[in-house]
C-alpha cells in the first residue's frame, strides 16, 4: 500500500512540477490555460492527498500533514483569487501560486538530497519570480468594476 501511495505521490509531484511552468507560460501569452490550470491543481491535490497518506503511515512524519494541506490550499486559493475580484488579488495571487510551486520544488529537493538547506533555499530563490509576477500584474490596468 505504501509503495502505491509513494508512486502516486512521485507521479503527481512530477506532473505538478511540469504543469506549473506550462500554466504560467500560457497565461503570459494571454491564454486562459484552463487545461494546464486544472492539471496543475489536480496534481497538487494528488500530492497533498498522497503525502497525507504517507505522513499518516510513517512514524515521525505526521508533522508533514499540515504542509500537505497548506500546499493544496495555496494552489486552490491562488487559482480562485482572481475570480473573487477582491481588491488585492494582484498582490496575493503570485504569493499563493508561487508558494504552492515552491512547496513542490522543496519536496523534490529535500527528498532527493536529504539536506536541510533545501527547506529554506527554494523559498528564498522563489521570492524573485514572485516579485516579478507582482510587478507585471501591477503594470496591467485593472479591469473596470461593473456598476
Amino acid at each position: 500500500m505504501r509503495e502505491a501511495l509513494l508512486l502516486v505521490h512521485v507521479a503527481a509531484g512530477t506532473a505538478g512540477l511540469l504543469l506549473g511552468p506550462l500554466w504560467l507560460a500560457a497565461r503570459l501569452r494571454g491564454s486562459p490555460a484552463r487545461a494546464a490550470a486544472a492539471g496543475y491543481l489536480g496534481a497538487v491535490g494528488a500530492v497533498a492527498v498522497s503525502g497525507a497518506g504517507l505522513a499518516l503511515t510513517a512514524p515521525g512524519l505526521l508533522w508533514l500533514l499540515p504542509v500537505a494541506l497548506l500546499t493544496c490550499g495555496l494552489a486552490g486559493a491562488g487559482a480562485l483569487v482572481r475570480r473573487w475580484d477582491r481588491p488585492h488579488w494582484r498582490t496575493t495571487q503570485p504569493h499563493l501560486l508561487g508558494g504552492s510551486y515552491i512547496a513542490l520544488v522543496t519536496g523534490l529537493l529535500v527528498a532527493s538530497t536529504g539536506s536541510p538547506v533545501w527547506w529554506v533555499l527554494p523559498a528564498l530563490v522563489g521570492q524573485l519570480p514572485i516579485a516579478v509576477a507582482k510587478r507585471r500584474l501591477h503594470a496591467v490596468p485593472s479591469p473596470p468594476v461593473p456598476a
